[in-house]
């Protein structure tokens, strides 16, 4: 739709062609200096520990068109020494609060679409999700049936979790109303994708450590297998995270974030090669098996999305080459960390603990938000604050009701993958492999304080709307 009726403008009026590419163009340099600037406050942190975040909430008064785009950039530097952790919460909330006071000055605001209905229910299930976690969490400790966590007040806990949700629905509210955000965001994600793969290239030359933070240099100290590699003799990279799982997720999200905003309705061969090699390129350096896997059967979805029948040829005349390869396999299952596939170390340990500690009352009602680290330390004698696996997270949290968001959820991406928009279709589908993949050997984002579970919900939002027209008012008049 974009691309024809900017053919059509082309041809009726070349110089609002030549206006439009001038705005474009305009666009996109400011989104280069928007990301050059917040990344050079994140990265040199020459007054504060918060500079990076300070930098994008000014920048959101000053620009506020650009505001889920900076809420972007925020999201992708987790520890900088001008980004630390927890103020990165500092950016996030600062953001958000001027969306919410925008959306609360503008009440109608823009129109709402039927997908947006769509997607607003989706998030009232899951602010009443945290309210029932917050109320079930003052009983538990109230009644002395399952203590939660002094130093994780479920209050806070479970405010911040609201908090991250509304952020990622007004994002969506934002982006999908603005004729421009089409190219802001590519531009901005582009820069992110950028940014995250320099800092990882240069801790490849420099050392696992190179770009961290005095306390993130120090977090990362104390896992030995991140700086010394374990039996893959090759530490694993966190980029600007705090976690090698991160590092190899977070580009895969920005692709599709990329995917959703790109102008052609249609999914390209260029794409899906860029966005395989980089997500393969991610989960190696992250040394992140789950994410491996993911980026395989995402772009065989991708590919079928686009082809099914050249999916089926492809795969079939790979495997005479795969056979007649001399591939290290051995060599590939040490690096990926699959030499050993019964040892599944900290997340066995997590998994084997809880199923054996959950009655029949904690699947139905669950034990509370902040329960998890109190258990673990009691048990296990070290800390944890996620089971490291959605179904046990959910349900150890909220009980059935935990199980039944993520059902729903689960349900809307199932049928938002046999859509007729390809790249609806593609990403639903991603996101369905992401969701119950990913989430379920590592820790869960979708129902979680850390300000990556708006990056989750911005993710989720972009199987229900398509970025709006920029032609759509000059075709009107």
């Amino acid at each position: 739709m974009y691309s024809s009726s900017l053919r059509q403008n082309t041809l009726l009026n070349p110089l609002a062609a030549g206006s439009q590419r001038s705005v474009a163009s305009a666009e996109v340099i400011k989104g280069i200096v928007l990301s050059a600037a917040y990344f050079a406050f994140a990265r040199l942190g020459l007054q504060t520990r918060y500079d990076g975040p300070m930098f994008a909430v000014a920048a959101a008064l000053i620009f506020p068109q650009w505001r889920p785009c900076l809420l972007l950039l925020v999201l992708s530097v987790q520890d900088a020494p001008g980004q630390v952790v927890p103020f990165d919460y500092l950016g996030v909330a600062g953001i958000s609060a001027l969306m919410i006071l925008t959306a609360a000055l503008q009440r109608f605001g823009a129109p709402l679409t039927m997908e947006t209905k769509e997607f607003r229910g989706l998030l009232r299930l899951g602010l009443v999700l945290v309210i029932y976690g917050i109320c079930s969490s003052a009983v538990q400790q109230h009644l002395g049936l399952h203590q939660q966590s002094q130093t994780r007040p479920y209050a806070i806990v479970g405010s911040l979790m609201a908090m991250m949700m509304v952020t990622g629905y007004l994002t969506h509210r934002e982006l999908s109303s603005d004729p421009l955000s089409s190219i802001r965001v590519q531009t901005v994600t582009a820069c992110i994708l950028g940014h995250i793969f320099l800092i990882a290239g240069l801790q490849v030359v420099m050392g696992p450590m190179f770009g961290a933070s005095p306390q993130g240099a120090e977090e990362m100290k104390q896992l030995f297998q991140m700086i010394n590699g374990g039996a893959r003799s090759m530490a694993r990279l966190t980029g600007p995270f705090l976690s090698p799982n991160i590092l190899a997720s977070a580009p895969g999200l920005f692709m599709l974030i990329i995917l959703r905003y790109k102008t052609n309705p249609h999914i390209s061969p260029q794409f899906i090669v860029c966005f395989f090699v980089i997500g393969m390129t991610a989960a190696f350096l992250g040394g992140a098996r789950t994410m491996l896997v993911f980026y395989l059967a995402g772009t065989a979805a991708m590919t079928w999305t686009l082809s099914p029948r050249y999916t089926i040829l492809a795969g079939v005349l790979m495997v005479p080459l795969i056979i007649l390869m001399d591939i290290p396999w051995g060599e590939l299952l040490v690096i990926m960390r699959l030499k050993d596939l019964h040892s599944l170390g900290v997340r066995g340990e997590f998994w084997q603990a809880t199923l054996q500690y959950m009655d029949a009352g904690d699947w139905l009602f669950g034990y509370g938000l902040t329960h998890f680290p109190v258990f673990v330390k009691t048990v296990l004698g070290y800390y944890g604050s996620d089971p490291h696996n959605w179904i046990l997270s959910a349900a150890g949290m909220f009980g059935l009701l935990g199980l039944l968001f993520y059902a729903v959820l689960i349900r809307k991406l199932v049928r938002k993958s046999f859509s007729f928009d390809k790249k609806e279709r593609a990403i639903a589908a991603c996101l369905l492999l992401f969701f119950i993949g990913r989430e379920f050997g590592n820790t869960q984002y979708l129902l979680n304080n850390n300000p990556l579970c708006c990056l989750y919900w911005i993710s989720i939002s972009l199987v229900f709307f398509s970025p709006a027209d920029p032609n759509a008012d000059e075709q009107a008049v």
